[in-house]
């Protein structure tokens, strides 16, 4: 389980994150949902220190670290037990994508290059992506690129995948490959994942837990039949009918 209490986040007077609490039991889905500036991906980089938050502390399996006092050694803790899929791919370019997906098991793990080679091609596969193991990723579509992008994240065995709206830099019609991989690594891997996105379609279909955000809070939390479909507080039902008939 993760459990989150607390978390601040604010840029000079902008104060972005106003105290979010969250629990996320082990090997469920949760997806959060929200309008753009409410503070969703500035949430997830505290929890993998890419942001350091003002408060905040994280409870993982047993771990507990506080997001602003966190030493380094505290935070590479964290981070070798997280792994975090970012909207904009974030590979390599002068890597091929099994390069890429090895690169984390070889620096971060120390791990020989045969045995994170073999692992790479695991990943690859689960992915779909294991024919264009050699391909560096501006021979790969926007979609492919974000499949090598969760094959890396998986490759590092984490107990928790953070996806930072993974889907918003694609083209239409590349968005349901990507759900789709997302949608069988959280079934096949039951891996805990805390998702970003705005695919209300995904989210009915994957989600353990659904969680509103707006203006830095949490607005509304439940199960995703109830706040997608019955939502109990105006502004969900504000965003989510504004959001479905776009």
């Amino acid at each position: 389980m993760i459990k989150i209490t607390g978390v601040k986040k604010a840029f000079g007077s902008r104060e972005i994150l106003k105290g979010i609490d969250l629990t996320v039991p082990t090997g469920t889905v949760t997806i959060i949902l929200g309008p753009s500036g409410s503070g969703k991906t500035t949430f997830l980089r505290t929890l993998n220190f890419l942001e350091k938050a003002d408060a905040g502390v994280m409870e993982l399996e047993g771990t507990t670290v506080d997001l602003h006092t966190a030493s380094k050694q505290e935070q590479l803790q964290i981070r070798r037990r997280t792994s975090m899929v970012f909207q904009m791919y974030n590979l390599f370019s002068h890597m091929t994508a099994i390069e890429n997906v090895m690169e984390g098991l070889r620096t971060v793990r120390g791990m020989a290059k045969k045995d994170a080679e073999k692992i790479a091609r695991e990943c690859l596969e689960e992915v779909g992506m294991l024919d264009f193991a050699k391909q560096y990723p501006s021979q790969l579509s926007g979609g492919q690129q974000q499949r090598v992008g969760i094959a890396r994240a998986m490759a590092m065995n984490p107990e928790v995948i953070l996806f930072d709206e993974p889907t918003s830099a694609l083209d239409p019609e590349l968005v349901g490959e990507v759900l789709a991989v997302i949608k069988k690594v959280a079934t096949d891997r039951k891996i805990t994942m805390i998702v970003v996105t705005h695919e209300i379609g995904f989210a009915r279909e994957v989600a353990d837990q659904v969680v509103f955000m707006e203006n830095g809070v949490v607005v509304e939390r439940g199960n995703a039949e109830d706040v997608l479909g019955n939502p109990k507080e105006e502004r969900t039902r504000a965003f989510l009918n504004r959001y479905l008939n776009a």
